[in-house]
C-alpha cells in the first residue's frame, strides 16, 4: 500500500489534477492533444497552486470537506484518504484483486489499434484504485473523478490523471469514452443513482464493464441478521449500534443515496438489453477478528475492517454535529463505540455488495 501520510505528495503542486465541468467551454478538441489517440474529454483547466486547491475545499467542525456538494458529507483530508486506503487494501484482499468479472475487464481493456483503452473511477477518493489500475494496465488511460483533490503519497503513473467534478452534474460529455467505469462507495454522494446508471451505459463503449462496490452502513449480527436500534438501558444496547443509527439518520437527511446500494442489481436488470451480462457477490466482513477458526487471510481482512471502522467513527463526527446532535452526545457515543470495537465486545458484520455489468459488443 501507500507510504506514510506524513510525507503525503500534494497534487496541488503538480500537473496531474484538474477540474472539469460539462457546462463550461472546453479546450480545443479532446482528440487534438497531439497523442493521436481517442482520449476521454480533456479537462477545462488544470490547477497548480494552493489557492486553486483550497477553493475546492472548506472546513467543517475541524475537518476538510469538498466545497461543491452537501450530499457527500465525509471529509476529503489526508486522514480520511488514509482511511480509504485501508478500505482499498481490505477490498483488494477480499476480492483477490482490483475487480470481479476479470475476464470481461481484461477483454475490455485489451490493447488495440486505433484507440486507447480508458477507465473512469467515479468517486476516486484517495486515488489508490486509479493508481493500481494504471500500473496493471499501463497501455490504458485511467481517469479519477472526485469532488475534491486526492491526497497521494507519490506521483501517479503517467497514464493516470485526476479531475475534480460533481458526477451529479452529468457525465454525458464523456459519451462513448470509456471501457471500464468503476464506482466504489459513492451512493451517498449520488442524488439519483438510477439516472447515474443510465449515463454509465452511454459513456461505456461496446463490451464495456461497469463495476460497483457498496458497503452497507447498517450492522448485522453473527447470524447475518439486521440489528435494529436499541435504546440505552435496554438489553442488547451498544454504543456502536447507537452511533450507526445516528449516522444513518444524518445521511438520509442529505438524500436517498445511502439506501441505493441494495437496489443496484435490480436496477441493472431493469435496464434490460443495455447489458449482456450482470452479476453480484454479497459478502459479510467481521468488524475485527472475532470469528472462530479464521484463516490468516480472513484475520487480516477483518482487522482492516476494524481499523477502517475506527477511523470512520472519527470521520462522521462533523456530519453528526451538523445534523444537530450535541457535541457531548456525539463524543460519548463515539468513545463508547471505539472502546467496544477495540476490545471486540460485539460480534458484528458489515455487508458488502460487489456488482458488475457487461455491455454488449459491437454489432456489425
Amino acid at each position: 500500500m501507500q507510504g506514510s501520510y506524513d510525507d503525503a505528495w500534494s497534487p496541488q503542486a503538480s500537473d496531474f489534477t484538474s477540474s472539469s465541468h460539462p457546462s463550461a467551454e472546453r479546450e480545443e478538441s479532446a482528440g487534438d492533444s497531439g497523442s493521436g489517440r481517442n482520449s476521454p474529454s480533456l479537462s477545462v483547466y488544470s490547477y497548480h497552486s494552493s489557492v486553486d486547491g483550497s477553493a475546492m475545499l472548506r472546513n467543517i467542525h475541524g475537518r476538510t470537506f469538498n466545497n461543491s456538494s452537501d450530499n457527500y458529507m465525509l471529509p476529503a483530508d489526508v486522514a480520511e484518504h488514509g482511511r480509504l486506503d485501508l478500505q482499498h487494501e481490505m477490498l483488494w484482499k477480499k476480492r483477490g484483486g482490483l475487480f470481479y468479472a476479470p475476464q470481461a475487464v481484461r477483454r475490455a481493456l485489451a490493447p488495440r489499434e486505433g484507440s486507447r483503452p480508458s477507465i473512469l473511477d467515479v468517486g476516486s477518493g484517495s486515488g489508490s484504485w486509479v493508481i493500481e489500475m494504471g500500473r496493471q494496465f499501463p497501455h490504458a488511460e485511467v481517469v479519477g473523478l472526485d469532488l475534491a483533490p486526492a491526497n497521494l503519497s507519490s506521483a501517479p503513473p503517467s497514464n493516470c490523471r485526476f479531475e475534480c467534478d460533481d458526477a451529479n452534474l452529468g457525465l454525458l460529455h464523456y459519451k462513448g469514452c470509456f471501457d471500464v467505469v468503476h464506482a466504489s462507495c459513492v451512493t451517498l454522494g449520488i442524488t439519483n443513482y438510477r439516472k447515474f446508471m443510465d449515463e454509465v451505459v452511454e459513456i461505456l463503449r461496446p463490451s464495456g464493464v461497469f463495476l460497483t462496490v457498496a458497503g452497507d452502513m447498517q450492522i448485522h449480527d453473527e447470524n447475518h441478521n439486521l440489528l435494529p436500534l436499541i435504546d440505552e438501558g435496554e438489553p442488547g444496547f451498544t454504543y456502536t449500534l447507537r452511533l450507526i443509527h445516528a449516522i444513518l439518520d444524518a445521511m438520509r437527511a442529505k438524500g436517498p443515496g445511502i439506501d441505493a446500494y441494495p437496489k443496484i442489481y435490480s436496477w441493472l436488470q431493469d435496464q434490460g438489453n443495455a447489458w449482456e451480462d450482470i452479476g453480484q457477490k454479497i459478502v459479510y466482513i467481521p468488524i475485527g477478528p472475532w470469528e472462530d477458526g479464521m484463516s490468516s487471510k480472513d484475520k487480516q481482512i477483518s482487522e482492516l475492517m476494524r481499523q477502517d471502522f475506527l477511523r470512520l467513527i472519527q470521520s462522521v463526527r462533523p456530519l453528526l454535529l451538523s445534523y444537530g446532535w450535541f457535541e457531548e452526545t456525539v463524543d460519548k457515543w463515539s468513545a463508547g463505540a471505539q472502546e467496544e470495537t477495540k476490545i471486540l465486545k460485539n460480534k458484528y458484520y458489515i455487508r458488502w455488495f460487489f456488482t458488475w455489468a457487461i455491455k454488449p459488443g459491437q454489432t456489425i
